[in-house]
């Protein structure tokens, strides 16, 4: 079952344009063939979604799915 934290990280992803099935299949961010404005753009889009601002040093941990998931404490 999809959480609603889940609903909006993948809402967040949609918007940068990143397409579903690389979604489910990454293991990483950089499997989500990001390059660096779809990243800028991907943090936008996460802190204005979940109401968070993130440290410079906060996004170099978010390497995966899991760890967007498990910053936001969930």
């Amino acid at each position: 079952m999809i959480t609603t934290t889940e609903k909006k990280l993948y809402k967040v992803l949609r918007n940068v344009g990143i397409k579903r099935n690389y979604i489910k299949n990454a293991r990483s961010i950089d499997d989500l063939y990001l390059d660096d404005f779809d990243y800028r753009l991907l943090v936008f889009y996460f802190e204005n979604e979940f109401n968070v601002h993130l440290r410079k040093k906060d996004i170099k941990m978010l390497t995966t799915l899991p760890a967007f998931h498990h910053y936001l404490g969930n």
